[in-house]
């Protein structure tokens, strides 16, 4: 299951493809914390893919709702207004985690 793969027709008329990173991400849900899981970008949204024990899930963000995003020697990170925390994502096997933390913080402006 790719789960940066997503077909230009999910997209809105106005939107394009920003860079996009694949690995695992650690959030804790039910008892476990990692997750095979992809992070697009576009031009107007992220999108979190995550392969759940093979059921496929997604999560839509507004960049708005992105509080940070930030690289450090543990992974790449997404921290989310209070509530929801962060999500990292470790173990990059697709895509350039510089190129996608710079595309981003110039989202959140």
């Amino acid at each position: 299951m790719s789960l940066i793969n997503i077909n230009e027709s999910e997209l809105y008329p106005t939107e394009s493809f920003g860079p996009a990173v694949e690995g695992t991400l650690i959030y804790n849900v039910q008892g476990q914390a990692e997750w095979e899981g992809a992070f697009i970008t576009t031009n107007e949204r992220l999108i979190m893919n995550v392969n759940m024990n093979g059921e496929a899930y997604r999560r839509v963000f507004d960049y708005k709702n992105i509080k940070d995003v930030y690289k450090d020697e543990h992974g790449l990170f997404i921290e989310f207004p209070e509530g929801m925390g962060k999500i990292a994502l470790v173990h990059t096997k697709t895509g350039n985690e510089e190129t996608f933390v710079e595309y981003v913080k110039k989202k959140l402006g």
